[in-house]
């Protein structure tokens, strides 16, 4: 008792010294719907219902600390075929997760969160393309004493969600220690962006990867009425007893405001090695729905072009579409295609619907129609 009563004494006295934060809760309903048919196949499909349910402090400008638990869950409707983006767990039913359950505090310009976390950086983030992103267990600093800087650290030792071979349950990203990662972002340059990571993998498993550099570089600017965008990004994958991936990219962008209407052309390259996406959706520039310059192969190459409209413009209000066309070719310049068709529409402040069509042909040719409802809260 005594033991006790000490420690709720030395809590109370820290908590004392910290401003407290309230709560909030906050989230979204998703329905999902897939429909998945491999040339000389049947139709796969998947409908789901599902979504986010999360309590956490609200954001303080002073030290602190604070909390976040967030529920993920998804619950399949009449069809759960296991083909296309999965939906749900590896035996294809229904799963709920505490993806999300971890505590932060502030100091100063430090910042410190631990436990279950969502991520977005270059080769660890949420690539939330189905009905339960990928959330990360790990620890993460960062700090921003430095001018228009940002610094991070982070250890990963797990992770659950779409990419994953267990999505309903956290495993390891490697056999033994945690991915280590830091990063620096850069933004005191006006209308430049420039970031810097480096991954530690070192999975003592021959051939695995070992540890990835990346270096991005996003310049922004306007002139009258035409905005546009410049990117170049730089990636060595390093592998066990393997040659490394040396991975080059550029892009280009041009959106025309008075119209409405964006293009944008990007280019990747992979050399001596096959690229990897790493933990998620990696990346690249040239991504697109569904493949990447990964699935080009060792000496790939990846041209994407696309091109979005605001419809508002011609009066339909908060609708935005867009289509893009991927072009792959491997060493031997065997060449994949990737055509997408998207449709976003807001329907309020809340409510939003989107439709992605995609057609690939390659040696596995097939095509795939994605439909998500959210109403966010």
């Amino acid at each position: 008792m005594k033991k006790s009563l000490g420690l709720s004494l030395v809590l109370v006295s820290m908590m004392s010294a910290y401003d407290m934060p309230s709560f909030k809760t906050d989230g979204y309903i998703r329905f999902g719907y897939q429909n998945h048919k491999i040339d000389g196949d049947k139709s796969y499909k998947q409908d789901s219902i599902g979504g986010k349910l999360s309590i956490s402090s609200v954001d303080f400008k002073a030290n602190g600390i604070g909390g976040k638990f967030s529920f993920y869950t998804t619950n399949r409707l009449n069809n759960h075929d296991n083909e296309g983006v999965n939906f749900f767990d590896k035996n294809s039913e229904s799963y709920s997760i505490l993806g999300e359950a971890y505590l932060f505090g502030r100091y100063q310009n430090t910042t410190l969160s631990l436990g279950r976390q969502e991520l977005d950086t270059p080769f660890a983030d949420t690539d939330d393309v189905g009905m339960i992103p990928n959330t990360f267990e790990a620890a993460v600093l960062a700090n921003t004493d430095l001018p228009d800087t940002t610094l991070l650290l982070a250890g990963v030792r797990r992770w659950s969600g779409v990419d994953t071979d267990t999505p309903s349950s956290f495993q390891k990203m490697q056999n033994d220690d945690p991915v280590k990662m830091a990063g620096v972002i850069y933004e005191g340059i006006k209308g430049l962006g420039l970031s810097a990571y480096y991954y530690d993998i070192d999975d003592k498993t021959a051939g695995d990867i070992d540890s990835i550099s990346y270096l991005e570089a996003i310049y922004s600017g306007k002139y009258n009425s035409v905005s546009y965008e410049l990117g170049l990004q730089n990636a060595n994958q390093k592998f066990k007893g393997e040659s490394s991936a040396k991975v080059v990219g550029y892009s280009l962008g041009v959106n025309f405001d008075k119209i409405g209407l964006g293009f944008n052309y990007a280019y990747n390259k992979s050399k001596d090695h096959s690229a990897t996406n790493g933990f998620g959706g990696g990346p690249f520039f040239t991504s697109s729905e569904h493949l990447t310059l990964a699935d080009a192969g060792s000496d790939g190459k990846a041209s994407i072009i696309s091109v979005n409209w605001d419809a508002s413009l011609v009066g339909l209000n908060n609708l935005t579409l867009g289509a893009g066309y991927l072009t792959l070719k491997d060493k031997n310049n065997k060449k994949s295609t990737e055509s997408d068709f998207t449709a976003s529409y807001e329907l309020g402040d809340n409510l939003s619907l989107d439709v992605i069509y995609s057609k690939i042909k390659n040696d596995n040719s097939f095509n795939n129609t994605r439909v998500f409802v959210n109403y966010t809260f």
